[in-house]
């Protein structure tokens, strides 16, 4: 059996979580809890440690995805005051803010830094240069040059927090860990996904997801649409002589294969989701939790979802019973006096659970 990429987790001062401590992971895990408790802070975080925070226009688009800045920036300071909304607690970035850590429990040189380090624009009898702040030094807002400084694995990265600005050859020089995220709202660029995986053995996973909710498919293909940006799904269909959009087969269809595509495109790394249940049956549930973990077996996947549903906790602790040699955990995020805390719940645990009907939501 693969080893884990993640044993555990620790993430400081990002977003909602001032210090979260999660003992140990499993390959498939499901993170449960009410409401703004942080579950899918939880899959951003991951996110943004397996692509080692690898650009600022990625670190604003997942401040955009939330709705929580606007772009383009009028000025530097709009800038700043948005950027508080990565940092936990949302005050103001200001020299000497505490640094995001996201990683392993165990293994600090490799967890991901992110910090905002700071310079001031200075005038002159020579002219006008950037150099440090120095500690306790009165500056000027529009005088600022913040940057993002970006730690991991003994590698050292820094860079304008302006995405407009030319920033050049940036990345770290370590190597970014496959990442896929399906949103709530469905996964994007699901056609690029597709041509990864076209005319491999993976074609056969994503087959046999669909399958799940109807039976008679037989093959798969995206093609241009008119009016449409992106190519869209056809399938053929046993019985019928011409292929069909797939959304002629409903919303449960389109959820299900933007999970299969995203689970077989994301070998070696981390698959994300975010409220998996949304658009499937429950009876679907089962299989389709036995189908994720076979998979993320055979391809070497770490799982993290998110789930607000009864029925999904059940087919995912049905699923983690009959397939051997992977660990399945159930991870409650809850929110306590000292912060949120993150409570377990392995096979043993979980299957008393759902036979007593517990509350572990």
């Amino acid at each position: 059996m693969a080893s884990l990429i993640l044993d555990s987790l620790e993430i400081r001062n990002f977003r909602g979580f001032q210090h979260l401590t999660i003992e140990r992971l499993g390959r498939v895990n499901l993170i449960v809890g009410k409401n703004n408790v942080g579950k899918s802070n939880l899959l951003m975080a991951l996110q943004l440690y397996a692509r080692r925070a690898s650009s600022p226009t990625f670190i604003w688009e997942i401040l955009s995805t939330r709705g929580e800045i606007k772009r383009p920036f009028e000025k530097a300071e709009d800038m700043l005051i948005a950027l508080k909304y990565l940092f936990y607690g949302r005050k103001e970035i200001a020299p000497g803010h505490a640094r995001i850590e996201i990683g392993s429990l165990h293994n600090i040189l490799q967890r991901l830094s992110i910090a905002v380090d700071w310079s001031i624009i200075q005038v002159d009898q020579n002219g006008q240069h950037i150099r440090p702040l120095q500690p306790e030094e009165p500056y000027a807002l529009d005088a600022l040059v913040p940057r993002f400084v970006i730690q991991t694995e003994g590698a050292v990265v820094s860079y304008p927090i302006m995405p407009t600005l030319p920033i050049g050859i940036v990345r770290l020089n370590v190597k970014e860990i496959p990442c896929a995220f399906v949103t709530a709202n469905g996964l994007q660029h699901a056609s690029e996904m597709w041509d990864n995986i076209a005319l491999t053995s993976q074609e056969k996973d994503v087959l046999e997801a669909l399958r799940l909710i109807a039976p008679g498919v037989e093959g798969i293909s995206f093609v241009r649409v008119p009016l449409f940006t992106e190519r869209e799904p056809i399938v053929r269909v046993m019985g019928i002589d011409e292929p069909i959009p797939l959304s002629n087969l409903g919303d449960g269809m389109q959820r299900m294969l933007g999970i299969a595509l995203a689970l077989v495109n994301a070998k070696n790394g981390f698959l994300l989701i975010d409220e998996i249940e949304n658009g499937l049956h429950y009876l679907v549930q089962p299989d389709l939790w036995k189908l994720i973990f076979q998979t993320a077996r055979r391809l070497n996947i770490q799982v993290f979802a998110t789930t607000h549903s009864w029925d999904c906790i059940e087919g995912f602790q049905h699923a983690s019973q009959i397939v051997d040699n992977e660990e399945g955990l159930l991870i409650r995020l809850e929110s306590k006096e000292e912060g949120i805390k993150a409570t377990l719940f392995d096979k043993r645990r979980l299957n008393i659970a759902t036979r007593e009907q517990i509350e572990v939501r």
